[in-house]
């Protein structure tokens, strides 16, 4: 059955939305955050250790328990890459490092089928238009439902900020701080003048331009923080993250005399 993108149409409506990085491959990771009521996940293909299979079980997952929206970060502004996350039937698309106008309307180009793109259809072998049962209907609405999201990462794309929101299509620039960070050859120096007058400028930029504003964000009090600062969508937290720091906020949470065996192994 087909449905319309409701992360989206938040978003449009002026709404802020919270959403959980899915970095590992496991389809009962999907279902336990989704169902706790995240507006969306996103799928990491970046740097997660996922593919096609497992993100297609981790979506039926999510899908089961909740009406969240998926989205998945694909590895590269590259053409075959995002055809092949698109036809998992994920409902956006992160693109990494788009530095450039021309960039992002090759991006946009390979999420969108003719006459608006150049995305090769091949509905009946493809979850998204459901194997063929409601490919015209996909057709039809992808271009109002497809959310594309370009990743802000390099001092050059700052530079270009108002041309890449500008390109038809486009519709967040998402800052990923760490590698716009080290693009200026400091690496998660938050505290640096250069990287906070940098990370100030993506973001001032983008809250005048037509796109959602996004990023990371950590814990509670940083997320308020960017909400109330501007920002429309936060990747507030991973699936491998809260794991790792409610067994360590557990552990050493005990009374009583143990050994650790962090480093054992």
């Amino acid at each position: 059955m087909y449905r319309s993108n409701k992360l989206k149409k938040k978003l449009s409506a002026g709404e802020k939305a919270a959403a959980c990085w899915l970095f590992s491959n496991s389809s009962d990771m999907a279902e336990i955050v989704a169902g706790a009521g995240f507006d969306a996940l996103m799928i990491d293909h970046e740097h997660g250790s996922g593919n096609l299979t497992t993100a297609v079980d981790q979506m039926r997952a999510a899908n089961a328990v909740s009406d969240t929206t998926v989205l998945m970060r694909v590895p590269w502004n590259d053409t075959v890459l995002i055809k092949r996350a698109l036809d998992t039937g994920v409902e956006g698309i992160m693109i990494p490092s788009v530095n450039t106008a021309e960039e992002a309307r090759a991006a946009v180009a390979a999420c969108f089928y003719p006459p608006h793109g150049i995305r090769s259809a091949g509905f009946g072998a493809a979850r998204a238009g459901g194997y063929g049962r409601i490919a015209e209907e996909y057709r039809k609405n992808l271009t109002e439902d497809l959310m594309v999201i370009c990743q802000i990462e390099t001092k050059e794309a700052v530079d270009n900020i108002e041309e890449i929101a500008a390109v038809e299509g486009v519709d967040m620039l998402f800052i990923g701080p760490n590698d716009l960070s080290g693009s200026i050859k400091k690496l998660r120096e938050y505290d640096d003048p250069e990287v906070k007058a940098l990370l100030d400028e993506a973001r001032d930029k983008i809250k005048t331009s037509p796109c959602s504003l996004g990023t990371i964000s950590s814990g509670i009090e940083q997320t308020n923080k960017l909400f109330a600062d501007g920002f429309d969508f936060l990747l507030c937290c991973g699936d491998t993250s809260l794991v790792s720091s409610a067994a360590h906020d557990l552990l050493t949470g005990l009374d009583g005399n143990r050994e650790s065996t962090q480093g054992n192994y």
